[in-house]
């Protein structure tokens, strides 16, 4: 672990800078998160059955951080 000037780790501010969406599965009536990679899409799977999502990120979005998956 290393340590930055102000005293924070370096995997705190990499956490930090992660975007995601929260994401409520129905399949399996469960809550995840889908991280954005690509800087294009948020992608990511249900935690239970893994079931993939795929969410492009484009002009005229919504500002939403929170969905939900069917």
């Amino acid at each position: 672990m290393d340590i930055v000037a102000d005293g924070s780790t370096v995997e705190a501010d990499k956490q930090k800078k992660r975007k995601f969406l929260g994401i409520y599965f129905t399949c399996c009536n469960i809550y995840g998160r889908i991280y954005n990679y690509s800087g294009k899409q948020y992608e990511g799977k249900c935690p239970r059955c893994l079931g993939r999502l795929t969410v492009r990120v484009g002009r005229g979005g919504v500002s939403n951080r929170f969905f939900t998956a069917s």
